[in-house]
């Protein structure tokens, strides 16, 4: 298969046949897009490091200085963070990042800044330590604009930890820079912690920078975790690979100490795997994977705003966006819905926060004929509920 095809090449008779939780979740006849996981097969490179790994026996005890080293030269040269190799940990995705800040920065009753609508699991590792979430609300309306004046609002001495996603699941928003540093000023002048989700940091769309919050200025770093991973440009989330950076030694030391005998990092095939995938000879599958999801925005932008009722809204990266559904059902009973009469899985946008109502997260990274399929069933259910639109 050539490059050019690779990303288009995804057949329902084909992935029904997999152990993908995507795929196996519902019955047969029902088409997946609810999870954040692509259906591309694994590059090349990948299964190539991989079985070159086995073939070597890298399965025992090995040293991770050489997979830090490439997340060191990564960081340095797409994140601009100057950090170095004590500064990084090999983690098993972004989620242990999020819980390491909140259990070295929190206890109960402290408090925790998180967007509305946001990921899931901001909201569960705060509760976890029996903090307080606070939303800071991110408005439709508003093109879910960071207003860092509302932030300032919310600030008060119990404030510990600002959670932020950039590229922002579920909204799809890359924030700009003036956004960042805003949040960067409360942040430095306050003295509170930072933790920054940058998984989707390759899934940006009409050439939008990213900009890590942490490569600021040094006040801003010594404040900030920052968490990658390589599960959504490269659909490997069996591998379980991650990693944080933080420039501040006593974050590192205390997050090494909280994981100890718990988190061992990740496997050798695992960092196999991410030695390739964090060098720069994956830039063609960054490139060719964002010319085709374009592709399918598009196509998704046309499609599914002639259907009534349906409010699709351009958005700048990520492949998860929020799509607004105007009928008199809540998010849950539409997700049903559609599931029954379309047999479209989607995921039920009130999953991510009181603003998560009333809208549904589409996962559009697949091919056109599974695109166009799933657009088809879901505008044939929803003509039928036409009387119903508010």
């Amino acid at each position: 298969m050539s490059r050019t095809d690779l990303f288009n090449s995804a057949r329902v008779e084909d992935w029904i046949k997999s152990s993908h939780t995507k795929w196996t979740r519902y019955p047969k006849d029902v088409i997946p897009l609810w999870i954040a996981s692509p259906d591309f097969p694994i590059a090349p490179e990948i299964k190539k490091a991989l079985i070159n790994a086995v073939k070597n026996d890298d399965v025992s005890y090995t040293s991770d200085a050489s997979t830090k080293q490439v997340m060191v030269e990564k960081i340095q040269r797409f994140n601009k963070i100057p950090i170095k190799s004590e500064d990084v940990m090999i983690i098993q995705g972004v989620d242990p990042a999020l819980w390491l800040a909140a259990h070295a920065t929190c206890k109960q009753g402290d408090e925790v800044i998180v967007n509305d609508p946001m990921y899931g699991t901001f909201r569960s590792v705060a509760n976890g330590v029996q903090a307080k979430v606070v939303y800071w609300p991110l408005e439709y309306d508003e093109n879910y604009r960071f207003n860092t004046e509302k932030l300032k609002d919310l600030m008060t001495d119990k404030t510990k930890l600002i959670s932020v996603c950039n590229p922002h699941n579920p909204t799809g928003r890359v924030m700009t820079a003036d956004e960042l540093k805003a949040i960067a000023d409360i942040a430095v002048d306050k003295k509170i912690k930072i933790i920054v989700d940058e998984l989707w940091e390759d899934v940006r769309f009409d050439d939008k920078p990213h900009v890590s919050l942490a490569s600021l200025n040094p006040e801003t770093s010594a404040l900030t975790t920052t968490s990658w991973g390589c599960s959504k440009t490269f659909g490997v989330a069996g591998l379980q690979i991650g990693y944080l950076a933080s420039t501040d030694k006593t974050t590192i030391d205390t997050y090494k100490k909280l994981s100890a005998n718990i988190q061992r990092g990740t496997s050798s095939l695992s960092r196999a795997a991410a030695n390739v995938m964090l060098s720069k000879k994956m830039d063609w599958w960054r490139q060719g994977m964002i010319k085709h999801l374009t592709k399918i925005k598009s196509l998704m932008l046309k499609r599914m705003n002639e259907i009534p009722g349906v409010d699709f809204r351009d958005f700048d990266g990520t492949y998860v966006p929020f799509c607004k559904f105007n009928f008199k059902m809540n998010s849950k009973e539409l997700n049903e819905y559609l599931l029954k009469e379309a047999k479209v899985a989607l995921g039920t946008g009130s999953g991510y926060g009181p603003r998560g109502e009333g809208f549904q997260r589409i996962n559009f990274a697949t091919s056109e004929t599974i695109m166009n399929e799933a657009i088809d069933r879901m505008d044939k259910a929803l003509w039928k509920l036409k009387p119903t639109i508010k």
